[in-house]
């Protein structure tokens, strides 16, 4: 605790203590982690991985962000210029404070610590998404910034018992995983990790046979980097049969939280939906460790297969936000003007548009 009394805030690298100081105290995710922040700015937004810290009274406010420069070609002047941006994933801000006036009163000051910093290191915009199972008051953020809704995620409560669990599963979820067991597979942790490479090929099978963006077309490279960041922390689940794999995901488990992190399975195993077994199998496995709760996400387009897929093994819904803070608004409508310029037209505006605007994708325009 800060003795003092005063707002303490700053920005952290990956090797610092208090990183990990913040994280003894705030309930986390992976997405917290330094070591997955650091591989997230070498493998998803190239840049320097950094978390903003303040504390006041033991109240603390934590957000993990990767800075990046601005394209030269928006320069609005000699100096280099930055913004932020965040892992994939859902890493905050985590806030932990009093309720009531007093404990939103601290949030604004670090949020107001947090834009100085940003405008000191001539950082335009930060972009931050929230974690649905560790939400702040959104109040004081929304006078810091923007909050964008994108729909909710589904998690599956661990303190349910597996009878529970099971009840609240989709009839024709509980069907398939019943037939999927009658048939021959099996679901099990592979410790160590012998079947990595198959499960890269059937999560490329899977972005394919799906239509997936190229923005979720990962690498070699991606894959063994993850595996090597996250250690203990990462787990890959397999489903086989007759000595084949069927399907796999890799989970983490950090702090009670077990994530449905990446996934694929065979096409020439779609029918027998062996996915759903890797769920049912997970979520006896994190019960039996004492984790909390199965965060299964959602899905970029509510409603849609994935959206569906993961709303049949439980109730639980959690609302999506995204967190979008303009740190120098005079400089941020600087780059939007020189981006405009560049384009011929103007740029699309608003909560439902890319942010920040300067960098969205070429030939979007209001």
């Amino acid at each position: 605790m800060n003795a003092g009394g005063l707002l303490t805030a700053g920005f952290e690298d990956i090797d610092s203590v208090r990183w990990l100081e913040a994280l003894s105290i705030l309930r986390h995710d992976v997405y917290h982690l330094p070591s997955y922040v650091g591989f997230a700015a070498r493998r998803q937004e190239v840049g320097a991985p950094l978390a903003f810290v303040a504390e006041q009274d033991g109240r603390w406010f934590f957000v993990p962000l990767i800075v990046r420069r601005i394209p030269e070609s928006l320069g609005i002047g000699s100096d280099p210029l930055y913004d932020a941006t965040c892992p994939r994933g859902y890493p905050g801000p985590l806030v932990q404070t009093d309720p009531g006036p007093d404990g939103e009163a601290f949030v604004d000051r670090a949020t107001a610590a947090l834009c100085d910093q940003l405008r000191e290191r001539s950082i335009i915009t930060a972009y931050m998404r929230l974690h649905p199972l560790l939400l702040p008051s959104l109040a004081p953020l929304r006078r810091a910034g923007v909050v964008v809704d994108h729909g909710a995620s589904v998690s599956i409560d661990l303190s349910l018992s597996r009878q529970d669990m099971w009840l609240q599963t989709r009839h024709n979820h509980r069907r398939d995983i019943n037939r999927a067991v009658r048939e021959g597979f099996v679901a099990r942790i592979d410790e160590a990790w012998q079947r990595f490479d198959q499960f890269i090929d059937l999560y490329a099978q899977s972005l394919e046979r799906l239509g997936g963006d190229t923005f979720w077309r990962l690498s070699r490279e991606y894959f063994d980097d993850l595996r090597d960041s996250l250690g203990r922390q990462s787990r890959l689940c397999v489903v086989e049969i007759r000595g084949e794999v069927a399907a796999a995901a890799i989970v983490t488990e950090v702090d009670g939280i077990v994530e449905y992190h990446l996934a694929g399975t065979a096409d020439v195993s779609v029918s027998a939906s062996p996915s759903k077994l890797i769920v049912d199998f997970v979520r006896g496995w994190a019960k039996e460790r004492g984790n909390r709760v199965f965060h299964l996400a959602g899905s970029l387009r509510a409603g849609d297969s994935l959206d569906h897929f993961k709303a049949g093994f439980s109730t639980r819904r959690h609302p999506i936000y995204s967190w979008r803070v303009v740190a120098d608004p005079a400089a941020y409508g600087r780059l939007v003007e020189r981006r405009e310029a560049l384009e011929g037209s103007p740029v699309a505006l608003g909560s439902e548009a890319y942010f920040p605007a300067y960098r969205g994708p070429r030939g979007e325009s209001a």
